[in-house]
């Protein structure tokens, strides 16, 4: 885990020396997606690529909404589309992750998250859905959250839920589904008060997820991928919230935790 939290605090070093000089909103929003994809560049094999653009599926000729950050995995022969630079059309099933990157989440940003979602959804049906970074939140107010989510007129389904919202200063918004998590929906997850810096330990979480879906992607299921390596990690700088957030409903509690395996973790009772 110290690899991640060094490529997290040469991260921030550059965020920090940035924004003591530029109140641009616009060049600096600029330049935290350019600083991510050059990361993600240098930090992924070059099996992987980085760009951005759409994504385009040729069966139901549904196109994406245009997405920050692609992360495309190379081994696939018909991967684009269309390329020119960094900027590229690519088929679903080249697809790794999708990234957002969002300077500040706040209502308006959280809409975009979730109507992008959506969107991605209908071209990428068996991919993850989307990922979406923020460098600060406008609210660490868990209430506040649950009124974005409940200001939604939807189906209550998960096909509509981006994959994980990370608020470096603040917390992670992560999409369980059942069986892992009952109900399903977006779970809170904040840093431990061992954690010196949240920034620095939230982007190390974004880091390692992109790495375990490279995993995936490539097939890798052995005693050394990445989350068997670390997973005794998480639970020293993390906390998961036994509370959910569900779109159209708001905030409800968790009711169960499992592992992967079955396993139950946490069994809320009826008396609770």
């Amino acid at each position: 885990m110290i690899l991640y939290q060094n490529y997290a605090k040469e991260i921030m070093s550059k965020l920090g020396r940035l924004n003591e000089l530029v109140k641009h909103a616009p060049s600096v929003g600029t330049y935290h997606e350019n600083l991510i994809t050059n990361y993600l560049s240098n930090f992924l094999s070059k099996r992987f690529s980085v760009k951005t653009g759409f994504v385009y599926n040729p069966k139901t000729q549904e196109v994406s909404p245009q997405i920050d950050i692609l992360i495309i995995d190379e081994n696939v022969p018909s991967a684009y589309l269309f390329q020119d630079g960094n900027f590229a059309v690519v088929v679903p099933n080249a697809v790794v992750s999708a990234i957002e990157v969002k300077t500040v989440l706040n209502k308006s940003s959280f809409d975009d998250i979730v109507k992008k979602s959506i969107q991605y959804r209908k071209s990428n049906p068996q991919g993850f859905n989307l990922f979406a970074l923020c460098f600060r939140s406008s609210t660490k107010n868990m209430d506040t959250v649950a009124s974005w989510c409940k200001s939604y007129e939807m189906d209550d389904n998960f096909l509509n839920y981006p994959h994980k919202i990370l608020a470096l200063d603040s917390f992670i918004l992560d999409l369980l589904l059942e069986p892992v998590g009952k109900p399903f929906g977006l779970y809170v997850t904040t840093c431990n008060d061992c954690v010196e810096s949240k920034e620095e330990a939230i982007l190390t979480q974004f880091l390692f997820c992109i790495m375990k879906l490279c995993e995936l992607k490539a097939g890798i299921h052995t005693a050394d991928t990445i989350n068997t390596i670390f997973a005794g990690d998480f639970d020293k700088l993390y906390f998961l919230h036994h509370q959910a957030f569900k779109l159209g409903v708001g905030k409800v509690p968790m009711l169960e935790l499992n592992h992967a395996n079955g396993k139950n973790i946490f069994r809320r009772s009826e008396a609770t």
